[in-house]
Parts: structure tokens; sequence; C-alpha cells
């Protein structure tokens, strides 16, 4: 009976573990979905505040400085309330958190994340992107809904209710919690694009590409969470529409319309024109904000300085922006075209009064400047032909583009999606007006290049080509229009490639997060082997299977950061290096210190030792271990020859070292650390122009000599050296699968300088190069290490076999494998 019932709990508890995994996801979807609805609502009625005010204030019939200091304290006071809402709840809300989020799924461990998915950061995060949006700041709250999903998925699975559910349901199956955490935040992560643009398949791509590693199972349990999110975010704007209670909803909050353009195959060459000129700008965004960012960490200890940073900002871009609609134009309202020429309509608001005192005029640079953000991403999509002149355009533009490049990275939960939108469109509708005086386009393709432009931004900026087209496509309604989105979005992608990495990329370099990005196929990587890039065991720097006390106690201490360490067997005499046995973490070993003691001299310690799930010979070409590393998620990869011998070992820490010193074509951390270091001695415009830097390079070259320009961006990728004995070079686990015992024509990869901008200096699992002193040991432990002691059925053989017949076990340290 006792049988039956144990084949009974093991058919039917995995099952209960499943149910309960899918019906949480359904609770973070429904929660996400009316916490991005709620949100709508706050900032539309704070943009129909905004709106009414600014309605009034055009109408006074005073002289412009008044006006503009009203205009400028009121937007001052929403942005002061944005940074205040931070400092007060939780500055880890700062940023769109899209950077932040890509790491973690990447595996990363940092400090950051301490106060990062907290219900502080959540209520910062949602009330301060209202208020940012709301004070007339370029930036959007699309990232951080999608940060704000995250957290909403981090909350709910962290509770100890369902962790202790899920461990009962999995008691059977397999349970680990920081797969099931990264789980939930890749699906929160899908959810908060969803509900931002009313887009699930692309919040399930833009999920997948954010994530390193990525399941099957992940794939339906993203789609089955957008899908419920849009459906709840839908109903709940039905339901409050039926009732009267969304009035405020008209007020541009929501960017969800349908688009309906023709398909202008005759002109793919000037699709392809806008979407190179559309990239490049947008790669130059990023370089450009990089540099913002490097100047403004000078102060950026200072929470004072942030915030007056943030209203300094506000300032002048309410100064800007007011003063500019006097260049604009007074253009004559097209009735049949749909235009509203009321004064203070919650639709297309043209602002007859500013500078255009005749009726049935409207001012169409003010038209852009005081809008909502969903209304003049509307208007620029919708718009016919002439709606803004060429001028217009082309100062809204610049500005528009400084101010994003300004404020993304400021003390504010700010996004870029939404900027990046109305920038696009608005170089797309100047790129169509210039072909419709030039007899190319018509009239109603203006609001196609608009979304051409905007989709070319995006690429050249983001990287992430599938999930914006599926963005783009859904939250416009424009299928018709997917074939041109792919095409724009690849080839800007491939422009921005030439100069530098996306934005992401670039912030998470700044925030010193060892992201592992560069492709596991990248060709200088063949040629880069495990034994090139491991830190070597020494013999000095591993604990035996049986060790003393003492010596576990100074692992401990020279270690502090370590949550594991490698075990050996003890070395024959003679060698130095013994039989690779596996890890033990940390807390284990503190565990045995505080039952046996730090005097006892023979501590066994094969009971908690962990078999290593892989091990790679010292010649597997680095490409392999990046994939390795990356799917499975481990922390330690050991390096074993062919007799057992640990070799030595390679963590993150190694391997984002040798991205950044040798895979890294643009050499981005180079060139951080010189900014930062010209930065440091008061040459703040100058660093601009360092001799690394690609873009400064791309201007001086293209007029000096335009052929040499293109053909140095063409080959900016190194060649890979060839390898000098290819008898001694495996790339497949053959005969020579182990390869050569001693090191290779290139060099260990150095660690990072900690005063730098490496990224590598802020691992976990730290550096095992420092000596657990011979002294110790052989004063304390001579002769009393067991070779291959009891390791649960693990048999390390002496005269140099295998270690075999043990069980995978989960995880490597409190980071692990998943």
């Amino acid at each position: 009976m006792s049988t039956e019932n144990a084949f009974i709990k093991r058919v039917y508890i995995p099952r209960l573990y499943t149910l309960l995994k899918w019906t949480f996801l359904v609770v973070i979807a429904i929660s996400t979905a009316l916490v991005g609805f709620f949100q709508s609502m706050l900032v539309s009625y704070l943009y129909k505040i905004r709106s009414q005010f600014i309605y009034s204030l055009v109408l006074q019939h005073e002289n412009y400085f008044s006006k503009f200091i009203q205009y400028m304290f009121f937007n001052l006071l929403l942005a002061f309330g944005c940074s205040s809402t931070l400092y007060l709840i939780s500055p880890a809300a700062s940023g769109s958190g899209i950077p932040d989020v890509k790491a973690y799924l990447n595996g990363v461990e940092s400090p950051i994340f301490a106060n990062f998915f907290t219900i502080k950061t959540f209520v910062a995060k949602v009330i301060g992107s209202a208020f940012g949006v709301s004070s007339s700041l370029v930036m959007g709250k699309e990232g951080p809904m999608l940060h704000a999903g995250s957290i909403l998925a981090v909350i709910l699975g962290s509770n100890k209710w369902m962790q202790q559910q899920m461990e009962r349901a999995a008691h059977w199956g397999v349970y680990t919690y920081n797969k099931e955490i990264r789980d939930l935040v890749a699906i929160g992560a899908a959810c908060g694009v969803t509900t931002a643009f009313k887009a699930p398949v692309g919040g399930v791509l833009f999920a997948f590409e954010m994530a390193s590693r990525w399941r099957k199972e992940l794939t339906w349990r993203c789609f089955l969470a957008c899908a419920i999110t849009l459906v709840v975010v839908r109903e709940a704007v039905n339901i409050c529409t039926v009732h009267g209670h969304c009035s405020n909803l008209k007020w541009g909050s929501l960017i969800w319309f349908q688009l309906s353009f023709p398909t202008p195959y005759t002109q793919i060459w000037a699709v392809v024109l806008l979407a190179i000129i559309s990239g490049y700008l947008g790669c130059l965004f990023t370089s450009f904000n990089t540099w913002v960012c490097i100047v403004r960490k000078r102060w950026g200890k200072l929470m004072w300085a942030r915030i007056l940073e943030v209203c300094v900002i506000s300032f002048f871009t309410s100064l800007f922006f007011f003063f500019i609609p006097l260049a604009g134009r007074c253009k004559t309202c097209d009735l049949t075209e749909g235009d509203q020429c009321v004064r203070g309509s919650a639709q297309f608001k043209t602002f007859q009064d500013f500078s255009c005192s005749a009726d049935g005029h409207y001012n169409d640079l003010a038209t852009l400047v005081f809008n909502p953000q969903g209304f003049v991403t509307q208007a620029l999509f919708q718009a016919h032909s002439g709606t803004f002149s060429l001028t217009s355009l082309l100062l809204y533009l610049i500005l528009y583009w400084l101010f994003a490049a300004i404020t993304y990275g400021a003390f504010i939960p700010s996004g870029l999606f939404t900027p990046s939108l109305i920038f696009g469109g608005c170089l797309g509708r100047f790129f169509a007006e210039i072909l419709v005086l030039m007899k190319v386009a018509d009239d109603e393709e203006v609001g196609l290049y608009a979304l051409v432009g905007a989709a070319g931004f995006l690429g050249g900026l983001m990287r992430m080509s599938a999930a914006q087209a599926l963005i783009l496509m859904e939250m416009t309604q424009a299928p018709a229009q997917l074939p041109f989105l792919m095409l724009v979005l690849v080839v800007s992608k491939n422009v921005g490639d030439c100069f530098n990495y996306s934005v992401f990329d670039h912030q998470m370099m700044l925030k010193a997060l060892p992201f592992m990005g560069i492709s596991d196929s990248h060709t200088a990587g063949f040629h880069i082997n495990a034994v090139d890039v491991m830190s070597v065991n020494d013999g000095t720097s591993t604990l035996y299977v049986c060790e003393h006390g003492e010596v576990l106690k100074e692992a401990l201490d020279l270690y502090p950061d370590n949550l594991a360490f490698p075990v050996t067997a003890a070395p024959a005499e003679g060698e130095t290096k013994g039989c690779f046995a596996g890890f033990i973490s940390r807390a284990n070993v503190e565990a045995f210190l505080a039952v046996q003691g730090e005097t006892c001299d023979n501590i066994d310690l094969s009971s908690k030792v962990e078999v290593a799930p892989v091990i790679i010979p010292p010649n597997m070409p680095l490409p392999f271990i990046y994939r390795v590393v990356n799917n499975e998620g481990l922390e330690f990869v050991p390096v074993i020859l062919s007799n057992g011998i640990l070799e030595g070992y390679i963590s993150r820490k190694e391997l984002v070292d040798v991205q950044n010193k040798k895979l890294d074509t643009f050499h981005l951390k180079d060139q951080i650390d010189s900014i930062f270091k010209e930065v440091d001695k008061g040459n703040v415009l100058g660093s601009m122009q360092l001799k690394d830097n690609i873009h400064a390079q791309a201007f001086r070259n293209i007029f000096e000599n335009p052929m040499d320009a293109l053909k140095r961006v063409l080959e900016k990728e190194e060649k890979p050296e060839p390898a000098e004995d290819p008898n001694n070079t495996s790339y497949f686990l053959g005969s020579n699968a182990f390869g050569p015992q001693n090191g290779s024509k290139h060099g260990s990869a150095d660690a990072g300088n900690p005063g730098s901008a490496d990224p590598s200096v802020s691992q976990k699992g730290g550096d095992f190069k420092k000596s657990v002193t011979q002294a110790t040991r052989r004063s304390l432990a001579a002769g009393k290490a067991v070779s291959g002691s009891n390791l649960n059925s693990t048999k390390v053989v002496e005269d140099g076999g295998v270690v075999l017949d043990r069980e995978i076990m989960a995880v490597i340290g409190e980071g692990g494998r998943e």
C-alpha cells in the first residue's frame, strides 16, 4: 500500500506544481494589466490638467515672458515631484529599468538588484513616471511599465506562502527558486509591454530578445499571460467607458490607434535610405547619451545634485519648447481631414491663438510642442501632407533629439520608446515632405514614412528587430506595413551595429553590470580556447576533500565574496594539483566550521561536495563556452585534463573580461574609461573628441576621404589570428579533446582595474588566485588528507581516473545553475 501511495504521489504532485505555475502567471497578468490601466488613468488626469492650464495660458493677453514663467513653474513642479518621489520612496526606480532587467535575465547578480524588485520601487516607478511624463520632460512611461510588471511578478513570486506551496508541489520534481524567479521576471516584462502597447505577440518577442536563456514552456507561459493582460486592459477600458468614468483617457495617455496606408513597393529605395539615416541617428543618440551619462556621474553620488539636475533639465526644456513655437507657421485648418480647431478640445488641439490671430488657423510647431505624447504620435502618423512645415519639423527634430539624449539617465523613471516614436515619426515626415515636393511620394504616403522613420530610429537605438516590428504593427493595427517594418528594422539595426551596441548595452556597461552579450558565433572567439581565459589552478587556491579547520577559516577570510570553492583530492607526492571532486558552497563550509570548529584537523567535506554538472577540456573554443554558460546558467565551469586534474576554472568574471578585451571590436570599455579620465581632469568637452571615438573618426574621415571612411567602417571587425599549431587544436570532442596541458599563445585575461568602468570588477565569485597558505596546510594537515574518501558514491581514482557515478546536483553557489 505504501508503494502504491508513493506511486500516486509521484504521478500527481508534479501536476499540482504545474497547475500552481500556470495559475500564478494568470494572477501576474491580471495584476499588471490593472496597474497599467490605473497608471494610464493617472497620466491622463495629469495630462488634462496640464493641457487645460496651457490652453488657458495661451489665451491670456499678457506678454510672453509672463506666460513662460507660469508654464515653466508648472512643469518644474511636476518634474520636482517626479524626482522627489524617487528620493523619498526608492532611488532604485530611476531609469527605465530595461537594462537592469535584461542583465538580470542574463544571470547577473549585482548589489543593484537588492532594492530593484521591491514594493517601494514599484510605487515610486508608477507614480514617478506619471509625474515625469506630464511635466513636458522628453521621456516615456512604457519602459517603466515593463519594470513595474517585472517587480509585480517578483513580489508575488517571493511571498512565503507561494514558495512553500511550490516547494511542496515539486517535492518529486525539480524546483529551483532562482530559475522560477527569472521566468517570472520575463513574464512580467512581457505583460508590461503588452499593457503599454496592446501588443501581446510583441511583448512575448520583447522578453524573448531580452532573455539569454529560453525554453519552449516559457514561450507558452508568456503567451498566455500576455493574452490575459490584453483582455483585462481592453475590458477595463470598455467597462470604464460604458459607465462614463473614462473621459480622461481621451487626453492621449494610450498610444493605441489604427492606421491605413498604401504600400508603395516602387519606393523601396527611399524606404531603405530613410532606414539608413534613422538607424545612424539612433546609434549616434546612444553614443551621445553615453557621454552625457559619464559626465553626469561626476555628481551622481550627491542626491541633491541629481534632483537639481532634473530641475535644470526641466527649466531648459520649458524654455526652448515655449519659445520655439514663435518660429512656427500658421496653417489653415482643413476640417475635411478631421482637424479640430475648437479651442481646448480633447483631440488634435491646434492652439490657434499662439501667434496666430486669424480664425481657422493654428500654429504647427505649437501643436507638436504643447500636445500630449499620444496626440503628437497620432498626428505625425495620421495627418495629411502639409500639416507641418519643413522648418517646424526640422526645429522640432533637433531639439527633441537633443533633450531626449540629455534626459535619459537622469534621476527620473524615464523610458525611450515613446520619444523614439515621436522623433522617428518627425524624421520620417520631414523626409516624406521632401519626397512630396520632388513628386516622388503622394500626400497619403506621408504617414507611412513617419511610421517607417520611427521603426528605423528604434532599430538603430535598441537593436530588437522582431519585437519592435510586431509592437509597431499591433499598436497601429497596420499588418499591411509589416514587410516595410521588417526591412527597415533589419537595415537600421545593421547600420547601428557598424558603430556601437544598443543603448541598453551601453547602460549596462555604465552601471558595471557584467552582461555577457557577445555572440557565441563570434569569429575571433574560435581562436581563443578555455586555457587562454581560465583562472589557473596553481594548487594553492583549492580545498581538499579532507581539510583542516584553520585552512577553511583562512579561505573564508581571504575570499569574502566567493559563494563556492573548488574541491580536489589531495595531490600525489611531488604534485601540486589533485583530481577534481566538485564544488562546495560557502554556506556549507561555514556550517562545517560551526559544528567541528577551527581546531579540527580532519574535516571531511565529501558529504557536501557537489559535482559540477558540466566540465570542459582546456582547448574548448570560447563560443562553445559562452553557449554552455548562458544556456545552463552556470556560475563556475571547471577546466579538467584527461587524467581528471583540475587545470583551472572559468566564471562569468573571466568571460566578461575576455569579452571586453579581445572580442569587443568597438573597445567600448576602453572608450568609456578614456572619457571618464578626461572628465575627471575637467576636460568635459574635449572628451567627445577622443581618437578612439568611432563617431568622431567617421565625421573626420568622411570629409577627408569618403571611400576610406566607408572602408574603415566595413572592416571594423578584427581579423582572427591563425592558430600556430593546427595539429594541436581541436574544436570537437575527439581523441585529442582535452588538448594541450600548457598555455597557448593567448595571454590570460587580466582582472579589471577596480577604478575603471569594467563590469567584471563587480563580479561575485571572486578571484581564487590568492593563496590559501600552503604553510598552514603543511603544518596542520600534512599526511592527513585522504584522496577520494566517501564522495556520496563519487569515485575519484588516484591514478588519474575521471569523476563518475554521481547524479548531477542542483545549484553551484547562491546564484546557481538553473
